[in-house]
């Protein structure tokens, strides 16, 4: 990839300025006291590319076999993390059709809850898409999923229930799930809620886009036929989501779950 040359290399500040643009909006969520692994890692590679659109030389004074090593190990990375992706993409666009469509059981997975017991952005989000989803379909019915992190004063299930209530949706139509305390927890246990009353197993998930694969992932171990009732994620944080599932996606798939 780099190999030493007389031959004169130029500089391309323009790649090297969109480099930093883009490493600055990954960083953005770090304004509100975000921080994970989705931020990180495209940060350190964007800041590697723009450190060689600006001073392209640099990397010819490594040893030889350190330049090929790097290389081959970023061009597989790549090429992993290019196809994790399109294979979210491909179940985030796998949506519940229209409303002629026969209703599914809807899954509405947790995520934080405030401590005045109001949902957070991401939760509302996902509330709206399956309230949405519920509206017109009025003989579907919702299994809230969700337990209780050590900040939260009800269960992310009971806030889904509550807002959904809130919204118009009647409670005989929405199941609770409270003891999950991750993905593949919402799913397993979501999947004995629907056994344990007979519910379809076709199901519509409510989660994020990003969120969608794994999610559907976990439901086909479960024995449940997933589609997505999708929702776009706040701009601030979507590509450090992104970025971070990626990290889930190849977590799971080397875990077997």
């Amino acid at each position: 990839m780099w190999r030493r040359t007389d031959k004169p290399v130029r500089r391309r500040p323009v790649l090297g300025i969109i480099c930093l643009v883009l490493t600055a909006y990954f960083l953005l969520p770090l304004c509100i006291g975000i921080l994970h692994i989705g931020m990180i890692w495209p940060t350190a590679l964007l800041l590697l590319a723009a450190s060689v659109c600006f001073w392209p030389r640099w990397p010819e004074r490594l040893p030889r076999w350190l330049q090929k090593t790097a290389a081959g190990v970023i061009a597989v990375g790549l090429s992993v993390v290019a196809a994790v992706l399109a294979l979210m993409i491909l179940a985030a666009a796998h949506r519940v059709g229209p409303s002629t469509d026969a209703p599914r059981t809807v899954i509405v997975l947790g995520c934080e809850v405030h401590p005045d017991n109001r949902p957070s952005l991401m939760l509302q989000d996902r509330i709206n898409a399956a309230c949405d989803y519920l509206t017109a379909h009025p003989e579907a019915v919702c299994v809230a999923s969700g337990g209780m992190d050590d900040d939260e004063r009800i269960t992310e299930a009971q806030c889904i229930r509550d807002t959904l209530v809130g919204m118009g949706i009647a409670p005989e139509r929405i199941y609770l799930e409270e003891s999950s305390g991750s993905t593949r927890e919402n799913l397993a246990f979501s999947a004995g809620v629907i056994a344990e009353n007979g519910l379809d197993t076709r199901v519509a998930i409510c989660t994020d886009n990003f969120h969608q694969y794994r999610a559907g992932y976990f439901a086909k171990m479960e024995g449940l036929e997933p589609l997505s009732a999708g929702n776009p994620s706040f701009w601030v944080v979507t590509p450090g989501y992104w970025a971070r599932e990626v990290v889930g996606v190849l977590a799971a798939w080397i875990r077997g779950y």
